[in-house]
């Protein structure tokens, strides 16, 4: 007969060591640390507002990372960030699974300009369409999906569901596009 705790520590093995954790491991993790944050800090989680204090203290002068919102008082924040490149490393580490960083799949490929430099450029172009999206919306996705769809937030639920509306439609507008074949190899 194994001992009870070594039962429960072998299963925790198997579960972190797959290639891909359960959803409900991640959504679990996820959802306990957004109720730890507010519950700390009485602020939501969310990645635009820690990404705005990196901007801030790397010295941007722009408007919109001035402010007690991204002031030294709100540092913390960086932390979260700091916390999702780990979280992501422990994973694959963890997993033995690990992926190239600029492959995402076929369809990413055939999408996608071939140069380095032209990759990078579109992820900038991305990046800045995010940024400027989050900014638009008053949060990013997991400030109004995660912990504003959770309280109820009438702003958040219009955000989220306008986040997935989007996300449905580019979708469903890129395989309509590869299915024509005017996109693709």
């Amino acid at each position: 007969m194994t001992h009870p705790i070594l039962s429960v520590w072998s299963q925790l093995t198997d579960l972190f060591t797959a290639p891909l954790w359960p959803a409900w491991v991640a959504g679990g993790a996820i959802g306990l640390l957004a109720f730890a944050q507010r519950w700390i800090t009485d602020q939501p989680l969310g990645c635009s507002a820690a990404f705005g204090n990196a901007c801030a203290r790397m010295g941007s002068q722009l408007p919109l990372f001035q402010g007690p919102a991204h002031g030294p008082a709100t540092d913390w924040k960086l932390w979260f960030l700091v916390g999702i490149f780990l979280g992501g490393l422990i994973a694959a580490l963890s997993s033995g699974h690990w992926a190239e960083p600029t492959n995402f799949g076929n369809l990413y490929q055939s999408l996608m300009p071939e140069s380095t430099a032209g990759r990078v450029l579109w992820w900038l172009f991305g990046g800045v369409l995010i940024g400027l999206g989050a900014r638009l919306a008053g949060g990013c996705t997991s400030g109004h999906t995660i912990n504003g769809v959770a309280m109820g937030t009438p702003a958040s639920i219009v955000a989220s569901a306008l986040f997935f509306a989007a996300a449905v439609g580019t979708a469903q507008l890129t395989h309509l596009l590869l299915k024509t074949g005017m996109i693709g190899g």
